[in-house]
């Protein structure tokens, strides 16, 4: 069983990792994975924007065909216009004015989410990075924003991953974030290889290489 598959449906996940050690192309794969089983993305991004994320992905060899075409590739772009780029919307990517627009995130979130249940039993929303808006905001705001986003996804029968730079934060605000999460998946890229490690899923609890 490949580790994407041993997270289970309907919860809330926090991928951590110093800095450049792996959660992007940990979260590109993950992305692939689902995509091939047909299965939909809203991806939320707040360091980057969507074209450049698409261009990662296809430089790391992550191809999502006509997922966007399809619907089931969508973004919400907290980027762009934060960082002066005055970029229109597309019908697959929403722009926000930035990663503290919570409420614009949050209605970007909901119209998506609509969409996929219309069609799918199943999606998965990831939320690159929380590390982001801490910058910008108190930690028990962002703590709370956090968790009524995930009640919001796991009543629309979502499961959502969030994205944590280790090292950044204070020791109290890591554990606030843990706390809300159903597991905690630890990346390492060492060697071109990359490694997890989880609390909270089962047989994962020490280092396994992510094939």
């Amino acid at each position: 069983m490949q580790f994407f598959d041993r997270v289970p449906d309907n919860t809330a996940n926090i991928v951590i990792s110093p800095p450049l050690e792996g959660k992007k192309l940990f979260v590109y794969r993950f992305i692939g994975h689902k995509l091939k089983n047909k299965e939909p993305i809203l991806f939320i991004t707040t360091d980057a924007s969507p074209e450049t994320v698409k261009q990662d992905m296809v430089k790391r060899k992550i191809f999502f065909g006509d997922a966007e075409t399809k619907g089931i590739l969508r973004f919400v772009d907290c980027y762009s216009h934060h960082v002066g780029e005055q970029k229109a919307g597309t019908k697959t990517v929403k722009r926000v004015s930035g990663p503290l627009a919570l409420n614009e995130i949050s209605i970007a979130m909901s119209g998506a989410q609509k969409d996929f249940v219309k069609k799918h039993p199943k999606h998965t929303v990831i939320f690159d990075s929380i590390s982001t808006m801490l910058m910008y905001s108190n930690p028990q705001a962002v703590g709370r924003f956090v968790q009524v986003t995930i009640a919001k996804v796991k009543k629309a029968g979502g499961t959502i991953f969030f994205t944590l730079e280790d090292g950044m934060h204070k020791p109290d605000v890591m554990v606030t974030m843990e706390h809300l999460m159903n597991s905690i998946i630890h990346v390492k890229h060492e060697k071109n290889k990359l490694f997890v490690k989880s609390a909270g899923l089962d047989s994962v609890d020490d280092w396994t290489e992510l094939k």
